[in-house]
């Protein structure tokens, strides 16, 4: 089970290391609704599947730092990105959302396609409050040609299960096979925040905000912590206000 003990929560302002004590990995059996998710993976594979061809350009809304992966590399298509949701995408993949919405403390969700000979570089989430959770989808190798690395420590994607991780951890993850890896990626809120869950969507949402100002004007990194603290602040009670009423005043 992971560890319940309540540390400071955090939230990634600017590029720095996770220092918290949350494990690396966690086993997907010490969460009931995760077994479910597996015992239905066919259902959301070919969904996926059936409408995300190779041919078929991908509704990609990334906006993580370009230097990550070569251009194209790392595409995703979001259903909820920390309580924002994605209303066409929800709407064209019904079957896999409402699977999804059957688990608790949802806060992110997407399929997440990475390229042939591909990898995206080390990084981190936008908070340490989530775990982040893989369901491969089509898997195309075994570890360690597929992997992914949390830490010191690395695994492997399979078909049908859920790979669970500490994502404020550096992480990186790899295709060094010949075809496409596809993966449904989404986040629950760890236990010990579960009743937060607005906070922390709202935090991480202003997190994401400040990452797409420092994408267009590097530059803003530099600003004093101070000054980018009250910027997270602003943001944070934007996204804090606008969620619950997201489905009567839509964002794209």
């Amino acid at each position: 089970m992971p560890t319940t003990t309540i540390e400071e929560q955090f939230y990634f302002l600017k590029e720095e290391p996770y220092t918290g004590h949350h494990d690396f990995f966690y086993e997907a059996k010490d969460f009931p609704a995760i077994g479910q998710l597996e015992a239905n993976w066919q259902i959301i594979r070919n969904e996926v599947m059936g409408l995300l061809t190779s041919e078929e350009e991908i509704d990609v809304v990334n906006i993580n730092p370009p230097y990550l992966s070569s251009p194209d590399a790392w595409k995703n298509l979001y259903f909820l990105n920390f309580g924002w949701q994605k209303h066409k995408n929800c709407d064209r993949y019904p079957k896999t959302f409402s699977l999804l919405k059957s688990i608790p403390n949802l806060t992110f969700a997407g399929i997440t396609v990475l390229e042939p000979m591909s990898k995206v570089l080390p990084h981190n989430g936008e908070t340490n409050t989530t775990i982040r959770c893989h369901l491969g989808l089509k898997i195309p190798a075994p570890y360690p040609v597929c992997g992914v690395r949390v830490g010191t420590e690395e695994r492997g994607w399979e078909e049908g299960k859920v790979l669970m991780f500490s994502d404020a951890h550096y992480h990186n993850v790899w295709n060094n096979s010949d075809q496409r890896r596809f993966v449904l990626v989404f986040d629950i809120v760890r236990p010990e925040y579960a009743s937060q869950s607005h906070l922390v969507c709202a935090k991480a949402l202003g997190g994401l905000s400040l990452k797409y100002f420092y994408v267009k004007n590097p530059g803003l990194k530099k600003l004093p912590m101070p000054l980018i603290q009250a910027a997270h602040f602003l943001f944070s009670s934007f996204w804090y206000l606008y969620l619950p009423l997201q489905n009567r005043f839509r964002l794209p």
